[in-house]
């Protein structure tokens, strides 16, 4: 059963996505956040919440995001997948990976303009999202095998300050991936249809969103992929 605080947050989000759809905008697939223990302890929810993704927010690889006048402007390390045909909202993770066609790694830049405590504002908001970075899919990398992957993540200051973070657990912020999967098929339809083929889904950040400033860098790699890289001013 979705609570109602997810359903209600899920129908306001439904409006604006209508609107943009109504506008000429094309959706290219889904966001899910919120899925550590942390987090579904914060907003008291017994699973991860979805937003959209719009195909113009992707962004190249190597782009300059302007961030001025962003309140809370953070990037996260994603893992994204790619869905080979249409998915049931009944999905039983077990059989998420017959459905995902390829995944691969994702970055999602994010405005967190607010105290995240409500999920009926949060899910409004869209999760907060406002661009993604894509790589170029494995059409061989099951979910399960992307679970075994070690990724790398450097963030960089004008200041000449550099964080390294290095993740030999994917799943541990993100949750089962196949479950990510199959909970993204069930809230779906709140927004207007289920997972559909070509469908990408940003599965969750392997790492704690990042605080971003102007100037700053960032370069993210996960095992196996070329390396994906921002800078913001």
């Amino acid at each position: 059963m979705i609570p109602a605080a997810v359903r209600s947050g899920l129908a306001r989000q439904r409006l604006v996505l209508d609107a943009r759809l109504a506008a000429g905008e094309t959706q290219a697939g889904w966001k899910v956040g919120f899925g550590s223990a942390g987090g579904l302890a914060a907003l008291g929810l017994d699973g991860p919440i979805i937003g959209h993704l719009l195909a113009s927010g992707e962004l190249a690889d190597g782009s300059r995001v302007d961030v001025d006048g962003w309140a809370g402007p953070v990037i996260e390390a994603e893992i994204a997948c790619w869905i080979a045909a249409d998915v049931p909202s009944t999905l039983d993770p077990a059989d998420a990976d017959r459905f995902v066609r390829a995944v691969g790694p994702a970055l999602e830049v994010a405005d967190v303009d607010h105290v995240p405590e409500d999920p009926d504002r949060i899910l409004a908001g869209n999760i907060f999202h406002r661009g993604y970075v894509l790589s170029v899919p494995d059409p061989g990398l099951s979910l399960a095998a992307a679970a075994q992957r070690t990724a790398a993540f450097e963030h960089s200051s004008r200041l000449g300050e550099r964080v390294r973070l290095e993740v030999t657990e994917p799943e541990l912020l993100t949750g089962h991936l196949p479950a990510v999967v199959a909970r993204a098929a069930a809230l779906a339809p709140e927004l207007g249809r289920g997972l559909s083929a070509g469908d990408v889904i940003l599965l969750g950040s392997i790492i704690a969103p990042r605080p971003l400033r102007p100037g700053d860098e960032i370069r993210y790699e996960f095992s196996g992929f070329p390396p994906l890289s921002l800078s913001f001013s």
